[in-house]
């Protein structure tokens, strides 16, 4: 009995040596097969495009002294000044030309033209420029215009309207000739106050009047420069509410001062 038993615990023990060892050289049973779990992908935070603010100047000249060239403005050629007018857009001031002039322009064979120029020295690309016009007078003429991208008084581009030929049309002046772009008929008449606009953007210009596109074109002469505004011969051409929109924000240096808030 006792050499049965000691087989027996012999036996027991050897099998008990042999499960110890399967177990610690065989991998757990949970971990048969399984897979490391993906870290997951961070995505990248797309962050918005800035959208330029455009620049905004305004003049109604409402601040200025009557009978002075406002501020923030130059007389180019022409009397121009500030002048009172009870049927102003912004009232009560307009700016403009004065009755006379009349021998002047005869004896500049009726070609004769008063310039105001805005003095900042920012010169602009793309742009929408645009303002209140009317005339009230003239006896050879009743023609008013924003002049854009100046350069000096004989390079510059020009939009104009008058009477008493009904016309709206785009020019160039060009060495101190004034070059006809495009025109359309479009009526004219004194003492009624309009609205002219023009969008530039590179060579491409879109003309308005009263908010009505008139007509584009397209013309790379002159990249960029002032704005002002333009008469013809004896026309008491008036102006109010000038507003210049730039629209980027490379085209321009130091923001204009406006001569009214």
């Amino acid at each position: 009995m006792k050499t049965g038993n000691s087989w027996l615990r012999s036996v027991a023990v050897v099998a008990a040596g042999l499960i110890m060892a399967v177990l610690v050289v065989s991998p757990a049973a949970y971990s048969k097969g399984r897979k490391k779990k993906a870290e997951p992908t961070a995505t990248e935070t797309q962050t918005p495009t800035a959208t330029p603010t455009p620049e905004v100047h305004v003049w109604n000249f409402d601040q200025d002294k009557v009978g002075e060239v406002p501020t923030g403005w130059s007389a180019i050629e022409g009397d121009w000044q500030v002048i009172a007018d009870p049927s102003a857009p912004s009232k009560p001031n307009v700016f403009g030309l004065p009755a006379g002039r009349m021998l002047k322009s005869l004896t500049s064979a009726l070609a004769y033209y008063p310039i105001a120029i805005e003095t900042d020295p920012t010169e602009y690309s793309d742009f929408t420029l645009e303002a209140q016009f009317q005339s009230v007078g003239g006896r050879f003429d009743c023609s008013g215009g924003l002049i854009f991208r100046y350069v000096d008084a004989k390079n510059f581009y020009l939009l104009s309207a008058g009477c008493p030929s009904d016309y709206f049309a785009l020019s160039r002046m060009t060495d101190g000739t004034l070059v006809g772009l495009k025109q359309s008929v479009v009526p004219t008449d004194k003492g009624v106050w309009y609205r002219l606009k023009v969008t530039a953007q590179g060579g491409h210009f879109m003309c308005y009047d009263d908010d009505k596109m008139i007509f584009d074109f397209d013309d790379a002469k002159i990249a960029k420069g002032k704005i002002g505004v333009w008469a013809q011969d004896d026309s008491q051409a008036e102006f109010d509410d000038i507003k210049l929109t730039v629209l980027g924000s490379g085209d321009s240096g130091a923001p204009a001062a406006a001569s009214s808030p």
